[in-house]
């Protein structure tokens, strides 16, 4: 250890109420970042992996009307013909490297009819349930007592939610009827046997879709071998321009020209959640440099307090590049210190509520249920997280400890002596 920096260290230790008060600030500025990107992180992950899983996949291939027309779940703008039937454009893109499913989706507008005639209008989506369960793991959503299970392909059978099943005065095993409208405007009606019950604390997954095998949608529709949309999902969301690349040259040609969709253009939120972690990160800075600004300000104060010790320093051959490094070096003890012990308080408080949750569910209650977020929400714990936030602290209060330092440094030997 130098002689600067057990200097530093007495120096603390004179001056424990400013220290203590210091190492408090720089601390409660880390922790608050700690917890603040471990929650942040932890909405925008959950938000971005239920979107994609439910509704955009890694990207999707659908007309460039569909796109603009989706809200209105028209059936008139699809992919695959009986030239070009869809499953042989999916089979296509199953081939390039890094695809780890496709499969084929029809969106609908589904009017169930339960009990003494309760209606309730939902988006039905059509699915093949064999590529649907390596993506979005519907099974994991079932009742553990009399869930009942997936529909099955070929048949006419349902899988509701347990709050619109709650809606229709429906139990699994009951028949429902269902109205809606075919890709050429005729009305259809259908009965269906309510196959399985999920619950999946998505409040619009539990009340408003209703999940059909795919051929039986395609079937009722009268959309024999076409879907509204494909969607692809890569081994990772990090290689979705690569496959967009790849797949754009197989549907290039098809007709109606379809377009290959990233995740991050299904709709402006989603674009706007994939820069958010980038814009929260300024607003992280912003904390610590709220916190830092109580050890400036006590530095300086420390400073005109010590003017004579400076001077004396000085007079003793101190040079003003060796009172800066003294100061600067006290300020980097405390900004490690408290750096170090805010981490770790936040990184013990995102482990607690990672494995146990935060009830999110009164906001979701006020956000009116549109966003895909469960009730709970599990604050990411990454050393990542712990780094970044630990290196901030650091940096951010060693760059406000410097300017004391340097007005410290800049103090002549006889007007520091005749100050006293």
């Amino acid at each position: 250890m130098s002689y600067l920096t057990k200097m530093a260290w007495r120096n603390l230790g004179r001056h424990r109420g400013r220290t203590i008060l210091s190492l408090i600030a720089i601390m409660m500025g880390v922790f608050v970042v700690v917890i603040a990107k471990g929650v942040v992180d932890g909405i925008i992950d959950t938000f971005i992996t239920y979107n994609v899983n439910l509704n955009s996949g890694h990207v999707r291939v659908i007309q460039p009307e569909y796109k603009l027309k989706e809200q209105t779940l028209s059936l008139g703008y699809t992919i695959g013909d009986e030239n070009t039937p869809y499953d042989s454009i999916v089979n296509d893109i199953r081939e390039i490297p890094d695809v780890k499913v496709a499969t084929g989706r029809i969106r609908f507008g589904l009017l169930l009819i339960g009990e003494d005639d309760i209606q309730e209008a939902v988006l039905g989506i059509g699915t093949d349930f064999n590529e649907e369960e390596k993506i979005t793991h519907l099974t994991r959503f079932l009742e553990s007592r009399s869930g009942g299970a997936l529909p099955r392909a070929g048949q006419r059978e349902i899988l509701l939610g347990t709050d619109l099943m709650d809606k229709l005065g429906v139990r699994v095993g009951d028949r429902i009827n269902a109205i809606f409208s075919t890709s050429f405007g005729s009305l259809g009606v259908a009965t269906f046997g309510v196959a399985g019950q999920m619950s999946s604390g998505l409040k619009f997954l539990d009340e408003s879709v209703a999940y059909i095998p795919l051929d039986t949608a395609m079937h009722l529709l009268d959309m024999d071998d076409s879907v509204t949309e494909i969607v692809v999902f890569g081994e990772t969301l990090s290689k979705s321009d690569a496959i967009k690349a790849r797949i754009e040259p197989i549907v290039e040609s098809l007709p109606g020209n379809p377009i290959v969709v990233p995740w991050n253009e299904y709709n402006e939120l989603m674009g706007l959640m994939s820069q958010a972690k980038a814009i929260y990160t300024i607003i992280y800075i912003l904390i610590v440099i709220l916190a830092s600004f109580v050890v400036f300000n006590t530095l300086l104060m420390v400073v005109s307090e010590r003017t004579r010790e400076i001077g004396v320093l000085a007079a003793l051959g101190f040079s003003p590049k060796s009172i800066l490094r003294l100061f600067l070096t006290e300020g980097t003890i405390m900004a490690l210190a408290g750096s170090f012990l805010g981490a770790l308080l936040g990184g013990l408080f995102n482990s607690w509520f990672g494995s146990r949750g935060l009830d999110v569910s009164k906001m979701i209650e006020q956000l009116g249920g549109e966003l895909l977020l469960t009730p709970r929400l599990y604050p990411t714990a990454d050393v990542s997280t712990l780094v970044f936030s630990f290196a901030l602290g650091v940096v951010v209060t060693v760059v406000a400890a410097y300017i004391p330092a340097r007005h410290a440094g800049r103090l002549k030997p006889t007007e520091a002596l005749r100050s006293i």
